[in-house]
């Protein structure tokens, strides 16, 4: 029979104070490291705290006054998808450099949850938020920034809110994708994207149309697939093309989960349709698909840095829109690993 254990009550600061001996005033005082206490009173209060694993409530003690606290809020959409995983890495490993703690927060996509989350989180007095949104209107953002708090939006912009946003290049990121598949003699291209109610989708579509006008490819040769938003989507939406009649010879894959299916199922068929990426992902070496140096860790990271820069002064009225450029990740060609293998 397994023993249940029983919860057990946080130790206080008045529990501190009695075993020591000494009022919870004095007790304070030492736990908050006041100089004003004699070196042995002290010595005791720190024993008896350390007796009854006494921990002081940092966030209470921040929060004094009407202060805001040492942490940030981060909303984003998924943590189990690696571009979220990698945003999070990235801002978190900059946040505690400037002695800023992260907290992550998932929406799902849902603009409800998401308004739910950043309530919640501005409750905890956050000092500032990431935000990737999902929402359709954050005007109700104003007069939270009037009480000081800062806010960053990443990806996507933010619908009815004068803010501070870092973007990447969608559009120019998807015209470099083109022109790689159009370099491997390409003919017939596909790209598959998420729905496109998401900014990022619409916006890598439209950049996609545009390219395939400016560099003369055939409309008739293009084949645009959305509202794929799984790695299981995705590989259906490729065992149909690979059975159509349209004989497609390239594919852009417009995020890594896309990718992933896509790329499992050229390597299953082993398909000889190239395939290019907008997100990298890990097992795209092993799929032998290229893809944009879009490294979520430095979007993280360029968002830190746009946030902290607004905690100086979370009222100005002149707002930033940080726009990351892309390019090929460059790879090794996998003959030249195998003979350094070798």
């Amino acid at each position: 029979m397994t023993e249940s254990i029983e919860p057990i009550a946080h130790p206080t600061l008045a529990d501190v104070a009695a075993i020591a001996g000494v009022s919870i005033k004095t007790a304070s005082r030492v736990l908050n490291d006041s100089v004003n206490v004699a070196p042995d009173t002290a010595e005791k209060v720190r024993k008896a705290a350390s007796l009854v694993g006494y921990r002081s409530n940092r966030i209470a003690r921040e929060l004094r006054g009407g202060a805001l606290s040492n942490l940030i809020g981060m909303v984003i959409s998924d943590l189990a998808n690696p571009f979220y995983a990698g945003l999070a890495a990235g801002a978190e490993k900059k946040l505690s450099e400037a002695g800023l703690d992260l907290i992550i927060a998932t929406a799902r996509d849902d603009a409800d949850r998401e308004r739910a989350l950043i309530d919640s989180l501005l409750e905890r007095r956050v000092r500032g938020l990431v935000i990737v949104p999902s929402g359709e209107d954050y005007s109700y953002l104003h007069v939270e920034r009037k009480r000081g708090y800062s806010f960053v939006f990443v990806d996507r912009p933010a619908a009815y809110l004068d803010t501070d946003t870092v973007l990447v290049d969608n559009q120019g990121g998807i015209a470099v994708c083109l022109d790689e598949l159009l370099k491997q003699n390409c003919k017939k291209i596909a790209i598959i994207a998420d729905t496109l109610n998401i900014w990022t989708a619409s916006e890598r579509i439209e950049g996609f149309k545009r390219a395939c006008l400016s560099r003369g490819v055939d409309q008739r040769d293009i084949h645009v697939v959305t509202g794929i938003h799984t790695t299981e989507e995705a590989k259906a939406a490729t065992h149909s093309l690979l059975g159509s009649t349209s004989r497609i010879d390239g594919i852009i894959a417009t995020n890594d989960l896309i990718a992933m299916g896509v790329g499992e199922v050229i390597h299953q068929d082993k398909s000889a349709i190239r395939v290019v990426s907008f997100d990298d992902f890990p097992s795209a070496e092993l799929f032998d698909i290229k893809s944009l140096d879009h490294d979520p860790q430095r979007l993280g990271r360029l968002a830190a840095e746009v946030l902290l820069k607004r905690i100086q002064n979370p009222t100005d009225t002149r707002y930033v829109t940080e726009v990351m450029k892309l390019g090929l990740h460059e790879r090794a060609p996998r003959t030249q690993k195998a003979a350094a293998n070798g």
